[in-house]
């Protein structure tokens, strides 16, 4: 089916770093049957496209040929496509068509609102947080949900998150003092999006948790949908890094006192000194394809000669699964 004639307007993208509770809300949005998704049990519920960060920027144009094939093969061959379960007839005729990624994706995950029965469809992968004024761009009809959370209940969910022990000594420190930088440039930079953006709903987490009425009351609202507050609820268990016991919510007053340097580091830095800090430690790090992105087809991304150019948007990584590249 043809996308609407405005960019986005069945679009909802849910934004936010890892950990600062995206999935939560992006399931909770999924279960009220208002909002469709591309979702999965070993997804942990929503799935995280990562479309715009990587399969729009690894393989070039899509009026190159080659880079258009090497796209279409990649793409099909992930988890996000083979959960949608459209036909690859559909992908090939919006690839054929398309101007360019974005109209593939909105033909896309219009075709997956209209198998769900939802009038909206969402969208939800850390990696494009930053990528939140070029999808506004693109999607002018699109609307946006932007999740921020405290940095302390934040690190505490990173330092456990999906059965990790946490380090010790400097590398917990250190890793601390990241997760703290990390979260002040996307709270920072979401809260400007969305104090100039209309279609943006700031939502914070720390709020959400303590009045989920009240905060789905807003999301209703805010995304003008059709149902009652009380019907978004999550189909799916809870995505926690605490299932071990209460004490991996707990930071110690070392822990704490580098939480509190690294905040106040991240308000007083200039937005695009964090951006250019975030961005060379992308580089340093190279491409990188998690590995839960081709889990049931095993595909190896290298073998459609991906450039190695997709580092420059990313967010942060879902887990720690094994990655390509």
């Amino acid at each position: 089916m043809p996308a609407d004639p405005v960019p986005g307007a069945r679009a909802v993208f849910v934004l936010g770093l890892q950990r600062s509770g995206t999935t939560w809300v992006a399931n909770m949005l999924h279960g009220s049957g208002a909002v469709a998704a591309v979702a999965a049990e070993d997804h942990r519920g929503v799935h995280e496209s990562l479309f715009f960060s990587h399969f729009a920027r690894a393989f070039g144009p899509l009026s190159d040929p080659a880079a258009r094939d090497a796209f279409r093969t990649a793409f099909a061959a992930s988890d996000y496509w083979l959960l949608t379960g459209l036909p690859d007839a559909l992908l090939d005729a919006a690839i054929a068509t398309a101007r360019d990624h974005a109209q593939v994706f909105e033909v896309v995950m219009d075709a997956v609102a209209d198998r769900q029965g939802a009038p909206l469809w969402l969208e939800k992968s850390p990696h494009h947080t930053l990528l939140a004024r070029d999808l506004a761009r693109r999607y002018p009809a699109a609307r946006f949900v932007c999740v921020t959370r405290d940095s302390r209940t934040l690190i505490a969910s990173r330092l456990s998150a999906y059965g990790r022990s946490p380090p010790r000594g400097a590398r917990r420190l250190a890793d601390i003092a990241r997760g703290a930088l990390a979260n002040a440039l996307h709270t920072r930079y979401l809260r400007r999006f969305a104090a100039a953006e209309p279609r943006a709903h700031l939502l914070r987490y720390d709020t959400l948790a303590a009045d989920p009425d009240r905060g789905r009351a807003d999301l209703v609202r805010a995304l003008g949908l059709a149902v009652a507050p009380d019907t978004l609820v999550s189909a799916f268990a809870p995505n926690t890094s605490h299932d071990r016991g209460a004490g991996t919510r707990r930071l110690s007053g070392l822990d704490l006192a580098v939480v509190r340097l690294a905040d106040a580091l991240g308000r007083a830095l200039p937005l695009g000194v964090l951006g250019r800090i975030e961005r060379r430690r992308r580089e340093r790090r190279g491409a990188d394809w998690p590995g839960w992105v081709w889990r049931r087809s095993g595909f190896d991304p290298a073998s459609a000669q991906a450039r190695p150019d997709v580092e420059g948007a990313h967010g942060d990584q879902q887990d720690d699964a094994p990655r390509h590249g």
